[in-house]
């Protein structure tokens, strides 16, 4: 499509001598590429419609372009002295609406009395309020705590700016969004302070992803219980087929024992029935309890049990030894007492009354392990109801991310296509201006034009910036195992003319494979290098020094760090121009530059994105520099994302 009215505009151009129609057309042109551009001011249409004039009487023939252009160097000087400050504040209100349309995030500009000046589109969705109502109102009225927000801003006008301030905003609708807010004033040409520029990041999801976390924790918790009381009770049910063996061989002897004994008298025949109906009484227990113990089996493999069940248990398994030593004595008295029977009546009176004893608290446990089970049960029923419920809350946290996500690539696609549109048709044209009109020009204008073509450029790298930042939330995290002497190769070979140029030196040593996110990584290495090469020292060759280690979480003194994980430590290193200590962290924010654009080249973003991908590797980075010193950029990443070079080849 450009390709198209290039030509035409280049056809339009061999016409003009001859064709009055023709001039019409390429002044129309221009007039829908200044539609094109309708977020502008009203002061930059009227510089537009001179633009239009100034066009049509260039288009008039080879004599009349001389007289026009002496007019159009008239006209742009008078343009110059009379709007200069016009122009200025054109241009600071143009890149602030563009840097604020442009971000994903809740975007808005506060004046000193507290009010809204401006916002962005994610600002009026994340308020449900539209753009024409929220211009003029307090900042404060649309946060759950007024006065918080209210002190917040206050704090920006006395220190010069605020870092992930915590704040909630909430929706006409009720619902509310938990976000940090990074705030900074802005000035005018004087060194004036005009207001407050506010960012706000959405954390709902960070809060999303802990409570997952703890979740899926307290579920494995419970798991490890589950296997713990399966292991005791396989140990119990073996216990228990061996005391069920043991009263099967005394039942035996008791019945061998009852028909020596049938030949003696009347007492013997009737404790003989006594023992008959214990032997029964025994063989029902007995059946009850491998009843019990069917019912346990299927109650302990769905119930955690408690410390004390486990401590009685353990109780009750030394009671039962001892009763089985004390049994086999028994049974080495009752062989002897088969020869005096008079004696092992009385012996097997006294067992009896034992047995009773036995029974009434084998009785006892049985009535106690019922109720345990019934609590068990309760207890099952609830955590089954707690398990569906976070089930679901699974479920629509899913949902909502999906539609998040659907969100973001609609944004991307519009960043992608219709903010860069414009600018090429402004490059585009301005292109065509200089190579065909450049004769007729002043110096003056030709300056203009070039700011121009450099102010465009800077958008358009602006807003792939930021369409790289918003990648690197969007797109699926995919590991791979990849070597980062292979990704360090890449950088080098895509920034070879920059290296060749400053004659610099890159040093690698001990690098790892590592399962990363490749294109993110590489992205990461590359904004850490092309800095380290940008901000060198004059005359000085950049020297970068790449290494990794890995260290134990507790020598790295991070709260952010678990002190029993190893983690993989991966260090850039540069001798240039460094920055001063209070900067460390500011470096990694959004839009955050130390230098202005005329020394340095940049967006502010290229550090924000390294942090991102870090953070999206489960890591940290810091950074330490002293000014003419040089930085140290320090990664660390969980060690179990990587795999070093000699283990691999082992």
């Amino acid at each position: 499509m450009d390709k198209n009215n290039s030509d035409e505009l280049i056809l339009a151009n061999k016409k003009l001598d001859f064709q009055h129609k023709e001039k019409e057309k390429r002044a129309a042109e221009l007039i829908i590429a200044n539609k094109e551009l309708a977020f502008q001011i009203e002061e930059k249409e009227k510089r537009a419609d001179e633009l239009i004039i100034a066009n049509k009487e260039l288009a008039f023939q080879n004599e009349e372009k001389e007289k026009r252009a002496d007019e159009l160097i008239i006209a742009n000087k008078e343009l110059v002295f009379q709007h200069d400050e016009k122009e200025k504040w054109v241009f600071t209100s143009q890149y602030a609406r563009s840097l604020i349309e442009a971000s994903l995030d809740p975007l808005v500009t506060i004046s000193a009395e507290g009010k809204i000046t401006d916002v962005n589109e994610a600002s009026i969705i994340v308020t449900g309020i539209p753009r024409g109502r929220l211009i003029g109102t307090d900042f404060s009225n649309y946060f759950t705590e007024p006065e918080k927000a209210q002190a917040g801003y206050q704090q920006v006008f006395e220190k010069g700016f605020v870092a992930d301030y915590p704040l909630t905003i909430k929706h006409k609708s009720g619902t509310l969004t938990d976000v940090l807010y990074n705030a900074s004033v802005y000035k005018d040409s004087k060194g004036n302070v005009l207001g407050v520029f506010a960012a706000a990041r959405d954390v709902t999801e960070q809060k999303w992803a802990i409570d997952l976390r703890i979740a899926n924790k307290e579920l494995a918790f419970q798991n490890d219980e589950k296997e713990k009381r399966a292991a005791e009770l396989i140990i119990a049910n073996k216990e228990l087929l061996f005391q069920n063996e043991e009263k099967e061989k005394r039942a035996a002897e008791l019945i061998i024992a009852n028909k020596e004994l049938l030949f003696q008298n009347e007492e013997k025949e009737k404790r003989a029935a006594e023992l008959i109906i214990a032997n029964k009484e025994l063989a029902f227990q007995n059946e009850e309890k491998e009843k019990r113990a069917a019912e346990l089996i299927i109650a302990n493999k769905e119930l955690a049990f408690q410390n004390n069940e486990k401590e009685k248990r353990a109780a009750e398994l030394i009671i039962a030894n001892e009763e089985l030593v004390f049994q086999n004595n028994e049974k080495e008295k009752r062989a002897a007492e088969l020869i005096i029977a008079n004696k092992e009546l009385v012996f097997q009176n006294e067992e009896k009354e034992k047995r009773a004893a036995e029974l009434i608290i084998a009785n006892k446990e049985l009535a106690f392990q019922n109720q345990e089970k019934e609590k068990r049960a309760a207890e099952l029923i609830v955590a089954n109801k707690e398990l569906a419920f976070q089930n679901e809350e699974k479920e629509k946290r899913a949902e909502e991310l999906i539609i998040a996500n659907k969100e973001l690539l609609a944004f991307t696609y519009i960043s992608s296509h219709d903010l860069q549109e414009p600018l090429r048709k402004i490059q585009m044209f301005a292109s065509i201006i200089i190579e065909k009109e450049i004769k007729n020009l002043s110096e003056n204008g030709k300056y203009n034009f070039e700011r121009m073509q450099l102010a465009a450029g800077r958008m358009q790298q602006l807003i792939e910036d930021l369409l790289a930042f918003s990648r690197i939330t969007t797109t699926d995290h995919k590991f791979e195992k990849t070597d980062l002497d292979v990704i360090i190769e890449e950088v080098k070979a895509e920034l070879k003319d920059t290296i060749q140029e400053k004659h610099a030196t890159i040093e690698t040593r001990e690098l790892c494979q590592a399962n990363i996110i490749p294109f993110q990584f590489r992205q990461l290495m590359y904004n850490l290098i092309s800095n380290a090469l940008k901000f060198s020292r004059p005359n000085v060759p950049p020297h970068i020094t790449i290494t990794s280690s890995i260290v134990k979480g507790k020598k790295i003194n991070n709260e952010k760090l678990s002190p029993e994980k190893n983690y993989c430590h991966i260090t850039v290193n540069d001798n240039g121009i460094g920055f001063e200590p209070y900067f460390s962290e500011r470096i990694f924010e959004v839009f955050q530059k130390l230098h202005n654009k005329e020394v340095y080249e940049g967006t502010g973003i290229g550090l924000a994105i390294v942090k991102k991908i870090v953070e999206n590797h489960k890591g940290i980075i810091t950074a330490t520099s002293e000014l003419n010193k040089g930085a140290t950029f320090d990664i660390y990443i969980p060690a179990y994302f990587f795999q070093f070079e000699n283990e691999s080849k082992k």
